[in-house]
């Protein structure tokens, strides 16, 4: 009798384990299709190349006297007139220096992943590189008139009625004539019969606006410039801005965390500019009639990203094997072209050769440009010291002034200078 229990209860566990691990073997049959169809589905993670991180004295910038940022920053957090702020420092190919400071939203810390509307540093890393790299390709010329693209736009008359045309080049270094910028309301009112305000209808003012001639060569400083500019982009791509930069600038740079308009997801991870805006642009034109989308701002950036980017052109326009752009492109946009010297302007950027720059003291010369952004953001790339400033604040949600917000730029790299080592 009790052989008979032993002998049932074996069968018993033989089939209980045969059950078993028949119902592992179909689970993992299953789970192995769906890993399979996952992988035709979405392509393989592969690990993409970042920017190296280093000691800054490895690369000859003296730590100790980098950390002298931390202070200059928090003194500006803890009187409110910036909420937070991310600052980094590149050397060569290596970022030797980064740290969040403050908060970027609702009491929330600031660490150097959250993205900044970088405002008008839209108009030297996305239109003037893509401008750039259309003329490498043949595909523009500098000395294009802009009306071969916008059939109507006016040129403009100096002193002596003279007529003059508008070209590319004009756009590229605020020399155009064109005014600054244009309001919503003004808009409204040159168009009363639209019912609402579009990208062509913007094109169509500027192409006919007054324009406003400088004396002397100088420059005027015109969002207006780059709008019309990232519509030629366009124009003679086929493509959206956003989608061009995206392919051509952004994917082989693996600067993963830079787009325009920004998704719910990303939209989270923004410092605000104000108390409504997070993750939208803050610009009017860019945010109520480009659709997030413009030449002159929306683009959403973090500090780590714009270090690649300034990476790529003190490499003479190649970073880990992407090249970007020719060495004498990059030349170009270290250079103010023949017959511009009074405008100050290079290729989409300023060139730090006075200090009036946000450049600082130091970090000045014809080897250095510079470009900033409303919002409280800024870009310098001192090419003969193979140096990079990145400052990203969300200003305008903070108290600070214009000069507050250039003292403070032009302190941090005061303070990177002083840590160059020969």
């Amino acid at each position: 009798m009790k052989e008979n229990i032993r002998v049932g209860l074996s069968i018993v566990v033989w089939v209980a384990l045969f059950v078993g691990f028949g119902a592992l073997g179909i689970y993992g049959y299953m789970r192995a299709g769906d890993e399979r169809s996952d992988a035709i589905e979405s392509p393989e993670l592969v690990e993409v190349p970042r920017i190296e991180r280093v000691v800054a004295d490895s690369v000859g910038l003296d730590t100790r006297v980098l950390r002298r940022v931390d202070a200059l920053v928090e003194r500006y957090v803890e009187r409110g007139a910036i909420p937070g702020a991310v600052v980094a420092v590149v050397r060569g190919d290596k970022l030797a220096y980064i740290e969040a400071f403050g908060e970027h939203c609702r009491g929330e810390v600031m660490t150097e992943g959250v993205r900044f509307d970088l405002a008008s540093l839209t108009k030297p890393v996305v239109v003037a590189t893509s401008v750039m790299q259309l003329v490498e390709r043949g595909e523009l010329r500098l000395s294009e008139r802009v009306s071969r693209h916008i059939p109507d736009f006016e040129g403009w008359r100096d002193e002596e009625d003279k007529s003059h045309d508008i070209t590319i080049l004009d756009l590229m270094t605020h020399t155009s004539q064109l005014p600054p910028y244009v309001s919503l309301e003004r808009l409204r009112k040159e168009y009363p019969d639209s019912m609402e305000l579009s990208r062509e209808l913007l094109i169509d003012y500027i192409a006919h606006c007054d324009r406003e001639p400088v004396n002397g060569g100088a420059s005027r400083y015109s969002c207006l410039n780059y709008i019309v500019l990232g519509a030629i982009v366009e124009q003679v791509t086929g493509l959206c801005l956003d989608e061009y930069a995206a392919r051509n600038i952004f994917e082989p740079l693996t600067m993963h965390d830079t787009r325009y308009s920004p998704d719910v997801a990303y939209a989270a991870l923004c410092a605000p500019t104000t108390e409504e805006l997070c993750g939208v642009v803050h610009d009017p034109l860019a945010r109520e009639v480009m659709g997030g989308v413009s030449g002159n701002a929306g683009l959403f950036s973090t500090a780590e990203d714009l270090a690649i980017f300034a990476a790529m052109l003190l490499g003479d326009g190649t970073w880990q094997g992407a090249e970007i752009l020719s060495p004498l492109a990059v030349d170009a946009l270290f250079t103010i072209p023949a017959g511009n010297e009074a405008s100050e302007r290079t290729l989409g950027w300023r060139s730090a050769t006075d200090i009036f720059a946000a450049a600082g003291d130091l970090l000045v010369g014809s080897e250095t440009i510079v470009h900033t952004g409303a919002t409280g953001t800024s870009l310098v790339i001192d090419r003969e010291h193979d140096i990079a400033v990145i400052i990203l604040t969300n200003r305008t949600a903070g108290r600070a002034t214009a000069s507050d917000i250039f003292d403070l730029r032009s302190k941090i790299c005061n303070v990177v200078a002083a840590a160059y080592r020969r």
